[in-house]
């Protein structure tokens, strides 16, 4: 009985060692809640009229967004750099601001564009904080992914509001 006791207490802990293994570690995205959100996604643009993602001001005072980052997946995992807005770049109290996708990697190096199958965005603030995120589905030429009313909840409309209120 003693030497089963013993077995159990010094090779049972052995066994249960030998068969973990660790698991990768991914850090969690958490989102800083802002009054800047992505507002309204278009995802099926052509080259007269490329992809677009509208991002909207909640507040009622002006924002500068200048250094701001927009991405999808190749931007989250490093695959390639992420879009930043412009210096000087200010939203309006209550107001819209137009990024403009699919732009060519000689005018802009992250050669961001939207899946016209549906992914996720992120949306960062100047000192790297994500403070929105949104997984956009696969849609239609005519619709959009927008929150209604403005910075409220997501859905799929045929309503497109390109830089003016969602309906």
């Amino acid at each position: 009985m003693k030497n089963y006791l013993l077995l159990t207490l010094f090779v049972a802990p052995l066994v249960f060692v030998s068969c973990d293994r660790p698991e990768p570690f991914v850090a969690p995205v958490v989102v800083e809640p802002t009054v800047i959100k992505m507002n309204e996604i278009y995802s099926r643009g052509v080259p007269a009229d490329p992809d677009w993602i509208e991002i909207y001001n909640a507040s009622s005072f002006p924002v500068n967004i200048s250094g701001y980052k927009i991405y999808d997946g190749g931007g989250q995992g490093g695959t390639k750099p992420k879009m930043s807005l412009p210096a000087g770049t200010t939203i309006s109290a209550k107001g819209y601001y137009v990024v403009v996708t699919d732009i060519s990697t000689t005018i802009d190096p992250s050669g961001f564009g939207l899946s016209s199958a549906g992914e996720e965005v992120w949306l960062e603030d100047a000192s790297g904080k994500v403070i929105d995120n949104v997984v956009f589905p696969a849609m239609d030429v005519t619709q959009t992914y927008s929150r209604i009313p403005d910075g409220g909840t997501w859905t799929l409309t045929s309503n497109m509001t390109k830089g003016a209120a969602n309906k």
